[in-house]
């Protein structure tokens, strides 16, 4: 299937779903307004008295209301304007008002609404006052929640992203023609039609769809071509079969459907976004635009708790073994992956400030001391390893810092490090690694008021 062609489904996709949004809203209107036409049917004259009577004093306070939610409508629009120039470019902000017809709709049919609402009060009708009053409770508990949703959801930056990135690919594809392919996909490869993020893999789904495969080929195996969480592009594969297996459009079009690329990832079924996050949040923390190192220490140490908890944990989830029973086969992070993406970025922009450096090597600590094996024990002692801090006890290397109180205070805690490591590796039948952190512990510990 050619890229055109995938890109036009993923378009009419994400086309169906909006209309979707659309029609549910104007379903709930049409409901609104039937329930109107069957009041005016089935009321009679006294409750029509007892309404007219009613209707003014309830379409005052509804007016109130509706301003209220007017402004505090206005107020949304304006932090997300704020808010998007700042965090993402001014540029954006004219397409986040004016490209987009949802909002549009929203604020004036608001004001229309309000305004009908407004205007009957000065007419005697008592049949208008009750349309009024209606229309203006469908506003207020339909279409303004249904507009809060909505503005939460576009206002993420993977919202954002995936808006300019399908604009500038229409453009691409209006104005630029293609070059013809010159090879296709091995027949057995499985290829994504849609753009996003791998959020979930049906994973009983799959194991039926491919249960029907083995049957004329029991040699055939399926690998995943990602891990979850993975950004997925239109025409990547998603799923190898090996060896070579032609399969027919129908089955392909089943394992394509046992994949849910998102724009946003999901915490469900994939670890490393919880991870991610939490990282995130402490390298904006000790930005200098922020400027605090504490909430970035939270985040380290709520990290190690869940380094901690993995470092004691077969990293082969219990869905993949069964799935490798029947010859599926599902990639997941390794111990080292995790790791990285813990500590890296963060060590990266806090490598100069004593206070993060200390407390990253703590918590490293603490997971070296939960690590089931030597393996994921060296895993640990190569972060350190990497952090290359042989400047606080070797004399021919410079260090970051610049103080001996806040040298003396990260030599306190790589001499801990240091020396959980010795007593690990001892422990764990590795005595060239237990002499070689033994050795660093006293190297450290000599080096103090230098």
């Amino acid at each position: 299937m050619s890229d055109d062609l995938r890109r036009s489904q993923s378009k009419r996709r994400t086309v169906r779903a909006d209309r979707d949004h659309a029609g549910l809203l104007v379903s709930v209107l049409i409901g609104f307004l039937a329930l109107y036409l069957l009041l005016l049917v089935v009321l009679g004259r006294p409750t029509w008295k007892v309404l007219e009577q009613m209707l003014p004093s309830l379409g005052i306070a509804m007016i109130g209301v509706g301003i209220t939610v007017l402004v505090t409508t206005f107020s949304f629009v304006f932090v997300a304007l704020s808010l998007v120039s700042v965090q993402f470019s001014p540029r954006v902000v004219r397409h986040f008002w004016h490209g987009d017809k949802f909002r549009r709709v929203f604020l004036w049919s608001f004001i229309g609404i309000f305004g009908f609402l407004f205007a009957v009060q000065f007419v005697g009708v008592v049949q208008l006052q009750l349309l009024a009053v209606m229309l203006s409770a469908y506003g207020v508990f339909v279409l303004f929640p249904a507009f809060l949703s909505y503005l939460a959801d576009n206002i993420n930056a993977a919202s954002i992203t995936h808006n300019i990135a399908n604009r500038t690919l229409e453009e691409i594809e209006r104005d630029l023609p293609r070059i013809e392919e010159v090879t296709a996909p091995p027949p057995s490869t499985v290829c994504s039609e849609t753009s996003g993020f791998l959020a979930a893999i049906d994973t009983d789904r799959l194991l039926a769809v491919f249960s029907n495969v083995r049957r004329d080929h029991p040699e055939a195996v399926l690998c995943v071509s990602n891990y979850l969480g993975s950004f997925v592009e239109v025409g990547s594969p998603l799923a190898v079969i090996e060896p070579e297996t032609p399969l027919p459009a129908a089955i392909k079009s089943e394992i394509k459907g046992c994949f849910a690329l998102h724009k946003f990832r999901s915490i469900d079924q994939d670890i490393e976004y919880g991870v991610r996050q939490l990282v995130d949040i402490g390298v904006k923390a000790i930005s200098p635009a922020v400027n605090d190192p504490t909430t970035c220490v939270n985040c380290i140490h709520y990290l190690g708790v869940i380094i901690k908890e993995l470092a004691g944990r077969d990293l082969r989830s219990r869905k993949s073994a069964t799935l490798e029973g029947h010859g599926i086969f599902v990639k997941e992070p390794s111990f080292e992956q995790y790791i990285d993406d813990a500590f890296d970025q963060l060590y990266q922009f806090g490598r100069r400030d004593h206070v993060i450096v200390r407390t990253l090597l703590n918590v490293l600590t603490e997971i070296l001391s939960a690590a089931a094996d030597a393996g994921r024990a060296a895993v640990v002692a190569k972060e350190v390893g990497d952090m290359e801090l042989q400047g606080l006890y070797e004399a021919d290397q410079g260090s970051a810092f610049p103080l001996v109180e806040y040298r003396d205070f990260v030599r306190k805690a790589l001499r801990r490090f240091y020396a959980t490591a010795a007593d690990k590796f001892d422990r764990l039948g590795d005595q060239d690694a237990a002499a070689e952190h033994r050795r660093r512990a006293e190297a450290v510990g000599a080096s103090f008021g230098t």
